[in-house]
C-alpha cells in the first residue's frame, strides 16, 4: 500500500521544517535564521505551495521581524539601564525556540498554523 501519511513516514524535510530548523540554529548563531526568512519569503511566492505552508512561511516571517524589533528595543533598553536589562535577551531567543519549535512539530505533521499573525505561537 502507497497511502504514506506524514506521521508514518519518520522525519520530514519539508521547506518549512528547513526554515525553522534554520531558526533554531540562528538563535544561537544569528545568521541561519537572517537565511530563513530569506527562504520563507522566496517559497511562499513558489505557485506549488501548500496552503499549510504558507501559514507557516507567513509566521515565520512575521516571527523574523519582530525578533529584529524586540533585540532593537533590547539593546536601546540595556544601554540605557547599564547592563541591567540584558536578559530581554534571553528572553527573546526563548520566544524565538518556541516559536520555531512549535511550527517544526506542525510541519512534520503537515498541519497549518493556526494563527500566523499571532506573537506568541
Amino acid at each position: 500500500m502507497n497511502d504514506v501519511t506524514p506521521e508514518t513516514r519518520g522525519f520530514d524535510l519539508n521547506r518549512p521544517t528547513i526554515v525553522a530548523l534554520l531558526i533554531l540554529i540562528g538563535a544561537v548563531t544569528g545568521l541561519p535564521t537572517l537565511i530563513g526568512a530569506i527562504l520563507a519569503y522566496i517559497w511562499r511566492g513558489d505557485a506549488q505551495v501548500a496552503p499549510w505552508e504558507h501559514s507557516h512561511f507567513r509566521f515565520h516571517i512575521r516571527g523574523f521581524w519582530m525578533t529584529v524589533i524586540f533585540v532593537i528595543i533590547s539593546a536601546v533598553l540595556t544601554f540605557i539601564s547599564f547592563g541591567l536589562l540584558a536578559w530581554l535577551f534571553g528572553v527573546i531567543v526563548l520566544w524565538l525556540v518556541i516559536r520555531a519549535l512549535v511550527s517544526l512539530v506542525k510541519a512534520q505533521r503537515h498541519e497549518p498554523m493556526p494563527n500566523p499573525e499571532t506573537l506568541l505561537w
